[in-house]
């Protein structure tokens, strides 16, 4: 925090000196502040990944994200500096809201490989129906290519792909699943997990289906394992 600048002492009154000023304390962050500060964070995270979601970084305006977010636009700079600072915030957020949300079944550790893969395929199916947005994101971001792009799989993304090898590795011995190369083989299968969400009104507007509804989720879950699973 910055410090206060020391207050210049006036001149002196009939010879005496006037009172050091003392620089005001800061005020202190009370629970109710800190819960208001936190919720005006998580409102415009929210808000800043539906746009850049939407819109990529460079699309992407701080203004309507303040709007959108229900929050006075210097707020932005004020908590995060720079609509540069803000997407990182938004990744960030993004990976740990994923983090989150993964069950104990979903981590490889000691199991049968294919039960492991059944249990992850549903997870992160079911993960990108309730969050279409992160797809979104990563689509738009891969489509700019740049510097955030590069950030967010050094610090993100590529540790999380590299969980999942030797486990489709060990399949692919097995038989288990298709004799190709494993990061083309991850990446199909990731795609046919997530795309079905970021495409969902263009499906919605070829075919009239809602893929969000809980039976096509459980269709599309039975789509995948017919499709990759021998």
């Amino acid at each position: 925090m910055a410090t206060a600048k020391a207050l210049k002492s006036p001149a002196r009154v009939r010879g005496k000196k006037s009172p050091r000023a003392t620089p005001a304390a800061p005020a202190k962050a009370t629970p109710a502040r800190a819960r208001k500060l936190q919720s005006t964070r998580v409102a415009i995270l929210e808000s800043a990944l539906s746009h850049f979601a939407r819109r990529g970084f460079e699309g992407a305006s701080t203004r309507e994200i303040s709007q959108s977010a229900g929050v006075r636009h210097g707020m932005i700079r004020h908590i995060y500096g720079s609509k540069d600072e803000l997407w990182r915030e938004v990744i960030g957020f993004l990976f740990e809201r994923m983090h989150a949300e993964v069950p104990p079944t979903a981590d490889p550790g000691n199991q049968d490989d294919v039960v492991y893969w059944k249990k992850w395929v549903r997870w992160y199916i079911g993960y990108s129906a309730r969050h279409p947005d992160h797809g979104r994101l990563m689509v738009q971001q891969s489509i700019m290519q740049g510097p955030q792009l590069e950030w967010a799989a050094e610090q993100f993304i590529r540790s999380r792909h590299l969980w999942h090898f030797p486990a489709i590795e060990r399949m692919k011995a097995k038989k288990l699943l298709p004799d190709v190369d494993t990061v083309c083989l991850f990446f199909m299968i990731n795609a046919a997990c997530q795309m079905i969400y970021v495409l969902a009104p263009e499906i919605k507007a070829v075919d009239g289906r809602d893929v969000f509804d809980p039976r096509e989720i459980e269709k599309h879950i039975d789509a995948v394992f017919a499709t990759f699973l021998r």
